[in-house]
């Protein structure tokens, strides 16, 4: 759709149904053990994989619109209705995602070092997002679809690409694997972001992460765990707009851990195991599993992992 056409759409924005149909997330990490340090063979890998990709969405939406097709009379009958001239789902304005679970880990399988830990591996990680948002411009327009690349949040992904490699891929896949292995607590790191277990600044971690934004159009986001701390609202805005003004980043979020209590009701900030009102053990952690807040009792084994690991930075707020 040209930009002429997108501007015409707000005259009536009662009609601009836009769909994200699926998103198919590409296992980076797997892509690494495969090349072996080639990197000539895992830029064939990734095409190859983003070609699957993109087959797994063709299959879709055929499946779709036949389904579509059988109008009032099909299982999809409320998304085709016509009541302004248009179907409720406008599969010409349907969007169809890739997401990527561990860069981190390929990265660190393929060069040796963490996203973090050099501008070479930084890059590097640039390059392999780039090459796969060009891959996917190319599919297309050969497909005349919309493939978008988005950061999957990977509320189990993370968990199940991590358990599935231990088992294809042993005795390679443990050395790069997160989390503790004995205790199948396992994951790889979120989409394109930093090992949540370094010790890079708030800032220097929304400039790493933003870098990559520019990439993904689907969204991006970059989480800065606040833990128990609570900064003014003063040095949090110093903060946004210095983030604003001098990274790529286009958006962030501040994420505090909480404790709520099933015996006096009340919340207060952190994870802890009593009650700090009545001092009773019967609590219930809160804490951000990707986008959201949800009970930790809740999570896999994987994401557990992921919040053990998690550096928080709270008091480099409170100290600017």
């Amino acid at each position: 759709m040209t930009d002429k056409e997108e501007f015409e759409n707000t005259k009536t924005p009662w009609k601009m149904r836009y769909a994200a149909i699926q998103n198919v997330t590409i296992n980076l990490p797997r892509l690494g053990y495969k090349a072996d340090g080639d990197d000539e063979k895992l830029f064939s890998l990734i095409h190859d994989v983003m070609e699957l990709a993109t087959q797994a969405h063709v299959q879709k939406k055929d499946f779709i619109e036949r389904l579509l097709s059988y109008g009032d009379g099909g299982p999809l009958s409320l998304l085709t209705m016509c009541y302004d001239g248009m179907p409720f789902l406008n599969m010409k304005r349907a969007s169809y995602l890739i997401g990527m679970v561990g860069l981190n880990e390929l990265i660190n399988i393929h060069k040796g070092v963490h996203l973090h830990e050099s501008k070479d591996a930084s890059d590097f990680g640039l390059s392999v997002i780039r090459r796969m948002k060009e891959v996917a411009n190319e599919l297309a327009e050969k497909h005349g679809m919309k493939f978008v690349m988005v950061q999957t949040p990977a509320e189990s992904t993370a968990y199940r690409f991590a358990r599935l490699d231990l088992k294809h891929f042993s005795p390679q896949s443990g050395h790069f694997i997160r989390g503790d292995i004995s205790e199948g607590e396992v994951y790889y790191t979120n989409s394109t972001l930093l090992d949540v277990s370094s010790p890079t600044s708030p800032f220097d971690r929304v400039r790493s992460d933003g870098s990559f934004h520019p990439l993904i159009e689907g969204g991006a986001v970059t989480h800065i765990w606040l833990g128990e701390a609570q900064p003014s609202k003063e040095s949090l805005a110093d903060f946004i707009i210095r983030v604003f003004n001098d990274t790529e980043n286009r958006r962030l979020t501040f994420s505090p851990d909480f404790t709520t209590c099933l015996v006096c009701g009340r919340t207060s900030r952190g994870l802890n195991k009593q009650c700090v009102h009545c001092n009773s053990d019967e609590v219930e952690g809160i804490s951000k599993i990707t986008g959201y807040y949800s009970k930790i009792s809740s999570w896999n084994k994987g994401k557990l992992a992921e919040l053990r690991d998690r550096k928080r930075n709270g008091s480099y707020f409170i100290t600017k």
